[in-house]
C-alpha cells in the first residue's frame, strides 16, 4: 500500500511538470512572434499560418487519441511523447529556414498534445474519486507554466540569448520528465476485448451526450482564446487605454485563470460537475455583461471572468471520464478536436468579421451569446446524465 502511494504522489508530480512544460513551451509563441518576423522578414499572416502548425499537429493527435491508446498503450504513447519533443526542441539548433520552422512547429504541437494526453489520462486512472479535483489542479500547472513564459524568455533575451535559444533551453523539461519516467511504474491502458473495449469513433460520435460535450468545449475554448486575443485590442484601439493599462488588465486575465482552476481544485466536488459548470458559466456571464453595459469603469470584469472561464473545460473533461468510463479518452480527444476548432472559428473568424462589421465592443457581445449556448448545452447534459 506504501508502495502503491508513493508511486500514485510520483505520477502526479511527473503529470504536473508535463502540464507545466506544456503551458512554457505552448506560450513561448507570444513573446517570439516579433523576433521570428524580424529574422525571415515575414507578414502577420505568414506568421499566424506558421504558428497555425501548433494547432494542426494538436489537432490530429485529439482526434486520434483513443486509437494511439488502443494501439500502444500508455506507456509507449508517453515515451513517444519525450522522443518527439525531443526531436523538435532540438531542431532549434539546426533551424535556417521558414519552412524547417513549420517542421518543428508541427512536431512541438504532436509532442505537447501525447504529453497532454499522458498526463491527464494519469491524473484520471490515479485519482479517479477526485478526479474534478485533480484535473483542475493539473491544469493549474499549465497556467502557471503560460505566466512564466514571456519571463523565461525575457531573462534568455537580455542575456545574450537568441529567441530560439527558449527552445533549447525546453528541453530541460524533456530531460526531467524522462528521468521521472524511469522512477515510476505507470498503469497499463492496452486494448481490451469484450465490455471494456472502446467503442467504435462512429458508434461514439453518434451518441448525444458526445455532441454536446465537444459542442461545450468547442465554444469554451473559443471564449478563452477570444479573450486573450481581442481583451488588448479592446482596451487599447476601442477605449483608449495606455499600454501599461492594456498590459495589467492581460496579466491580470491570466492571473485569474490561474486562480480560477485552484479555486476550483478546491470546490468542483463539492458542487458536482454540472452544477459547478452551470455556475462558472453563469458567473462569466455576469461578469462580461456587466463590464459590456458598464462600460469603461466596469471593464476590469472582462479579465477577472477568467477565473470562472478557466474551470469549463478541466472541469468537462472531469465529467467525461466519469460518464464514460473506459471511452473516456476518446471523448476527451474528440472533445479537444472541437476545442481546437472552436479556437480558431470562434476567435479568429467570427469575431474577427463582428470586429470588422460592427465594432470591438460587439464581439464581447458576442462572446455572451456564445456562453448562454454553452450554459444551456451543460444544462441539456445535465439533464441527459
Amino acid at each position: 500500500m506504501a508502495f502503491l502511494q508513493k508511486n500514485r504522489n510520483k505520477l502526479l508530480i511527473m503529470a504536473f511538470t508535463i502540464m507545466l512544460m506544456n503551458g512554457v513551451v505552448n506560450n513561448l509563441r507570444g513573446q517570439i512572434g516579433p523576433f521570428i518576423i524580424e529574422q525571415y522578414s515575414l507578414s502577420y499572416s505568414k506568421l499566424g499560418f506558421l504558428f497555425s502548425f501548433f494547432s494542426i499537429g494538436s489537432m490530429v493527435v485529439f482526434f486520434f487519441t483513443g486509437k494511439l491508446i488502443e494501439r500502444f498503450g500508455l506507456v509507449r504513447l508517453l515515451l513517444g511523447g519525450l522522443v518527439t519533443n525531443f526531436i523538435a526542441l532540438s531542431l532549434f539548433f539546426w533551424i535556417n529556414s521558414y519552412y524547417l520552422l513549420i517542421l518543428a512547429f508541427t512536431l512541438i504541437g504532436i509532442g505537447l498534445t501525447i504529453l497532454n494526453i499522458s498526463a491527464v489520462n494519469l491524473v484520471s486512472i490515479s485519482y479517479s474519486k477526485k478526479r474534478g479535483k485533480m484535473i483542475n489542479l493539473l491544469h493549474l500547472f499549465y497556467g502557471i507554466g503560460g505566466i512564466s513564459a514571456p519571463y523565461f524568455v525575457t531573462v534568455l533575451i537580455k542575456n545574450g540569448f537568441s529567441w530560439s535559444s527558449s527552445f533549447l533551453f525546453s528541453l530541460i523539461f524533456v530531460i526531467i520528465i524522462g528521468w521521472q519516467f524511469k522512477l515510476v511504474s505507470l498503469p497499463q491502458i492496452e486494448v481490451k476485448t469484450g465490455k471494456q473495449q472502446m467503442d467504435s469513433t462512429l458508434k461514439l460520435l453518434q451518441n448525444r451526450r458526445v455532441t454536446l460535450f465537444a459542442l461545450i468545449v468547442f465554444l469554451q475554448v473559443g471564449v478563452e482564446f477570444s479573450m486573450v486575443t481581442w481583451l488588448a485590442p479592446f482596451l487599447k484601439n476601442f477605449q483608449g487605454r495606455s499600454e501599461l493599462a492594456v498590459s495589467f488588465h492581460l496579466s491580470l486575465f491570466f492571473i485569474a485563470f490561474t486562480v480560477g482552476r485552484f479555486i476550483a481544485s478546491l470546490l468542483v466536488e463539492k458542487f458536482g460537475y454540472y452544477n459547478f459548470l452551470l455556475f462558472n458559466c453563469a458567473a462569466a456571464i455576469l461578469f462580461i455583461n456587466t463590464a459590456v453595459i458598464g462600460g469603461y469603469n466596469y471593464t476590469i470584469l472582462l479579465p477577472l471572468s477568467g477565473i470562472f472561464l478557466a474551470v469549463q473545460v478541466p472541469t468537462t473533461q472531469a465529467a467525461i471520464f466519469d460518464s464514460f468510463s473506459q471511452n473516456g479518452i476518446k471523448v476527451v480527444g474528440f472533445s479537444q478536436t472541437a476545442g481546437m476548432i472552436g479556437s480558431t472559428v470562434l476567435s479568429n473568424w467570427l469575431l474577427g468579421f463582428v470586429n470588422d462589421f460592427f465594432n470591438l465592443k460587439a464581439s464581447f457581445i458576442a462572446l455572451i451569446l456564445v456562453l448562454i449556448i454553452s450554459f444551456l448545452a451543460t444544462y441539456r447534459l445535465k439533464q441527459l446524465s
